[in-house]
């Protein structure tokens, strides 16, 4: 055997296969925890290409419609860093949720990056019933709406209001920090009404979420 062919195979085998490219991750798979109130959550995938040739991304598909992926450009050279920026729309979900991002580059067309998103979604404050009804001519007595926050939610409900005057509207704690209770009295039921009931809390600081609830004559 030609012990000097087999010496200089591997070094022909460098010289033909070419360079290879690939995108690093800063943090393929991230949880985020969206506060009470929040209908959406970003986030961003950072990568750099640490190889010697340029590098494609031919393609970012999110696992689902209610997730978005958004790239500035397509190729990166040598050195140079991107990223993704990923947008989930959870609104009408609670609990636990998990997608993902399938990035294809031009170097591994059948091998995908798989990106992951998981969020744990806090329950909404229960309104019930959110929305009461007269019909016209009942007496106008007063009808009722519990409103519940859910265990491990610091929210309280600060103040409620009604964009009717011929509505009104009280507040009362039930249980502390837990339940409180919506009075709603229409002033007559002798014509129709509508009027939107505005639920206050105080959470979360920055952007306190107002709920809404909705009363009636007819």
């Amino acid at each position: 055997m030609n012990t000097r062919k087999l010496s200089v195979l591997p070094f022909f085998l460098c010289l033909v296969a070419p360079a290879f490219a690939q995108l690093k991750w800063d943090q393929p798979q991230q949880v985020l925890a969206p506060k009470l109130g929040e209908k959406t959550v970003t986030a961003t995938y950072r990568f750099t290409n640490i190889g010697a040739s340029p590098v494609s991304i031919i393609d970012v598909r999110p696992s689902c419609g209610c997730t978005t992926a958004t790239l500035a450009k397509k190729e990166y050279a040598p050195g140079e860093s991107g990223e993704i920026e990923a947008k989930l729309n959870f609104a009408g979900h609670v609990g636990h949720q998990e997608k993902w991002i399938y990035v294809t580059t031009n170097l591994a067309r059948t091998d995908p990056t798989v990106l992951s998103l998981a969020v744990d979604i806090p329950p909404e404050v229960a309104i019930d019933p959110e929305f009461v009804m007269w019909r016209i001519g009942d007496p106008p007595k007063p009808k009722t709406m519990r409103v519940m926050i859910p265990d491990g939610i610091p929210a309280k409900m600060i103040a409620v209001q009604v964009d009717n005057d011929l509505m009104q509207v009280q507040l009362q704690e039930v249980q502390a920090g837990k339940e409180w209770r919506v009075t709603v009295t229409p002033t007559s039921t002798s014509e129709p009404v509508k009027a939107v009931v505005s639920i206050r809390s105080d959470y979360p600081a920055t952007h306190p979420v107002i709920y809404m609830a909705y009363a009636r004559v007819q």
